[in-house]
C-alpha cells in the first residue's frame, strides 16, 4: 500500500519534506520516494497511511493538491473514502459508483470520468474529486 502525495503547481513536495525538520522527523521511519507528480510513501496497512497523512495535515493543506490511498495497484481512494473503509462504512472490495480517473499528460495530474488508463480513484457518493 502506499500513500501517494500529488503535489500542487510549483512545489517539489519531497524537497520540501525534507527541508522542515518537523516533516522530516515524521517521515524518518518512511522512505519516500520522488515521483514525478509528487511524493509516494510505502506503508504497511491503511491504518498506518491514514495516520501518516493525520501527521502530515499540515503539509497536506499547504502543499499537497490530492492525496490518494493505492489500494491495489492502478487503484486509489480519496482520504474520505480511505477513513470510510477504516470505519467499515463502506466495503473496500467492492467499487463504488463513484469513481474518476487521475491521468498525467505531460506529468501534469488531470481527473476525468471513466478510466482513461492512469490511476482509478474510488470516492464516496457526492464526494468532489480535484487536483487543487
Amino acid at each position: 500500500m502506499h500513500l501517494i502525495l500529488i503535489q500542487r503547481d510549483g512545489i517539489d513536495l519531497y524537497t520540501t519534506f525534507f527541508a522542515s525538520e518537523t516533516s522530516h522527523a515524521i517521515l524518518r521511519f518512511y522512505r519516500p520516494q520522488k515521483e514525478p507528480y509528487g511524493v509516494s510513501v510505502r506503508v504497511v496497512s491503511l491504518g498506518a497511511a491514514l495516520s501518516l497523512a493525520a501527521e502530515l495535515r499540515w503539509y497536506l493543506k499547504r502543499y499537497v493538491a490530492l492525496a490518494l490511498f493505492e489500494m491495489a495497484p492502478g487503484r486509489c481512494c480519496t482520504l474520505a473514502y480511505a477513513r470510510a473503509i477504516e470505519q467499515r462504512e463502506v466495503d473496500p472490495d467492492r467499487p463504488p459508483e463513484q469513481r474518476v480517473s487521475v491521468v498525467f499528460p505531460g506529468g501534469r495530474p488531470v481527473v476525468t470520468e471513466g478510466s482513461d488508463g492512469g490511476l482509478e480513484v474510488w470516492a464516496l457518493a457526492g464526494e468532489t474529486v480535484r487536483v487543487r
